[in-house]
This record gives C-alpha cells, sequence and structure tokens, in this order.
C-alpha cells in the first residue's frame, strides 16, 4: 500500500517510513505544499497519509479539507500526527477530513492496529466500488466505468502526448438470436462473447459493457493500425468456431469499428464514444462481421 508521511521531525518520520516497511508498505516522505501535492495528485497516488498539519506553510487543518475537497479518484485514509491528544482539536480535525490519529507518543503497536484499521477500510471500499463498477451479467465494466475509463486514459493522453484507440463493437443479429431461443441463451452468448474478447487485449487495456450488445475496447498508447490489429483479431476470435448453448451450437460475429485519437488534439469521451457508435452502425449497414475505421466517417478525429 502506497502511503505519504508529513513530519518535520526527522527522528519521528524515519520511525513512521521504518514501521510501515515493516508492515509492507511504500511510504514516501513530503514536509511542503508542492510536495505534498505532487505525492496526492500523482498516477500513483498513496492510499494512507499521516500528517502534521501543523507544520510550517500547511494551512493546519484547512489541509485536510482541501484534500477531501480535491482528491476524487481515491479515497485516502488520513491519520493525523499531533504533539499532543487535545480533545476538541481532535474533534475538530475529524470534522476536518481526518480518519484518525496518532501522537509521536504512539508505540509501534498502537501504531500498526491505526494502520491496519484503515487498510481494512479501504479495502473493503475498493471492493464495494469494484463491484458496482461491473455489469451484473458479464463481469466487464458497466457503462458508469468504461466512460469514467476512457476519461482517465484520455488525460493521461493528453498528458503524454500518445494515441488512443478504443474499439466499438456490436454482437451482429443478437436480438434475433433472443427471439428464437430466449434470453438465457442470448445471455450465454454475450457471455461467451465477452470472453474471447478479453483474450485479445493486452494487461493494460479496458474492456466494457456500453449497451445491451454494445462493448467497448479502450486501447491506450494504440495508434489507428494497432487497434485495426486487435479489431480483427477480437473479429476472428468470435467467429472461429461456435459458441455452445442450451439452443446448440451458435455461429455468432460481430461487427466492430476503431477510433483514435492522438495526443495533440483534444476529444471529449463521450463525442469519441458516439462517433464510434455511429461509426458502427454505419458500417453494419455495409455488412456484417467486419471491422471499420471511425475515423472514415468523422472529420473531428
Amino acid at each position: 500500500m502506497k502511503a505519504l508521511i508529513t513530519d518535520t521531525d526527522p527522528s519521528s518520520a524515519a520511525f513512521l517510513r521504518g514501521a510501515l516497511h515493516d508492515w509492507g508498505h511504500d511510504a514516501t516522505v513530503a514536509n511542503d505544499m508542492p510536495s505534498i501535492w505532487a505525492v496526492l495528485h500523482g498516477d500513483d497516488e498513496p492510499h494512507l497519509a499521516i500528517m502534521d498539519c501543523a507544520a510550517p506553510g500547511l494551512g493546519g487543518l484547512d489541509l485536510f479539507r482541501n484534500i477531501r475537497a480535491t482528491i476524487k479518484r481515491r479515497s485516502v485514509y488520513l491519520i493525523l500526527l499531533s504533539s499532543h491528544a487535545d480533545a476538541r482539536f481532535l474533534t475538530e480535525a475529524l470534522e476536518a477530513g481526518a480518519n484518525n490519529y496518532i501522537t509521536r507518543a504512539t508505540g509501534y503497536a498502537d501504531l500498526r492496529i491505526c494502520v491496519d484499521t484503515g487498510r481494512r477500510l479501504l479495502e473493503l471500499e475498493e471492493a464495494l466500488v469494484a463491484r458496482s463498477a461491473r455489469d451484473t451479467l458479464t463481469g466487464l465494466y458497466n457503462r458508469d466505468a468504461v466512460v469514467d475509463q476512457l476519461k482517465k486514459e484520455m488525460v493521461r493522453c493528453q498528458r503524454d502526448r500518445t494515441p488512443l484507440s478504443i474499439v466499438f463493437t456490436d454482437l451482429d443479429r443478437l436480438q434475433e438470436i433472443n427471439d428464437r431461443s430466449g434470453h438465457l441463451v442470448g445471455d450465454a452468448v454475450l457471455q461467451e462473447v465477452s470472453r474471447r474478447l478479453g483474450t485479445s487485449l493486452r494487461s493494460y487495456d479496458h474492456l466494457g459493457r456500453y449497451g445491451d450488445d454494445e462493448l467497448v475496447m479502450i486501447l491506450p498508447k494504440c495508434n489507428t493500425a494497432g487497434a485495426l490489429e486487435v479489431a480483427e483479431r477480437a473479429r476472428m476470435a468470435v467467429a472461429a468456431y461456435p459458441i455452445r448453448s442450451d439452443a446448440g451450437e451458435l455461429l455468432t460475429t460481430i461487427t466492430s469499428v476503431t477510433a483514435t485519437v492522438s495526443g495533440q488534439k483534444e476529444v471529449p469521451p463521450d463525442t469519441l464514444l458516439q462517433i464510434a457508435a455511429t461509426a458502427m452502425y454505419r458500417a453494419k449497414e455495409e455488412g456484417r462481421n467486419r471491422v471499420g475505421l471511425a475515423n472514415a466517417y468523422c472529420s473531428l478525429l
């Protein structure tokens, strides 16, 4: 677990860092606002922070208020490091956003209890968030999570000046399967197609269910040629052999389009998804079981 320590007392900071290291946590020490903010807002932001907000230049309890107001991507378990255990001050600290507190007199065992409490609460919260972000049928990201992941990747794309691609996919004739064989069979087909698409992706790509029979692959650092390759590999994985179901073996195909943006051009995530969806339906009018290029249909890309 990543941790941040703000403590201007060198011996105290060394004790805290050493203890966290003993328990398998990676701790960074930062004692000024630019350094603290750089750690908190970095790509690998901490899960837990032990902070002496009374240090010069940190703004007192306003530091906790500002963290709670600005850190949106992940919950951070904030532990106040205080020189004394004044009940009124500690109450104000909790109201300002602290989750717990320790003093410099806190021993090794009590510190571990405090840190482990924070770790367990964060793990529980992350498990609940992960569950809420998943589609109940396929286990993929749901629509809201797909959009959220795309927003994050597009921010990284703009910052690093690297390309980003998405593959917008629609199952061909899934409604016909539902009408002919029932929704349970259609669900089984969608589940298997989702599994096969997942085998086409890299470890850092994302796959989600955007609509009833619409799936989206998010491909960071992937240009047009790379996206077309992924989309074609996914198409072949689906069409290669039938899907076994209660209605027998069903041959299933998909139609996809790729859409690519460079790090030089800003395109809102919702716009990119809409462009890809529109291009995908235009591509289906030209024939199913194929891969198209959204950039060919839209000048915005």
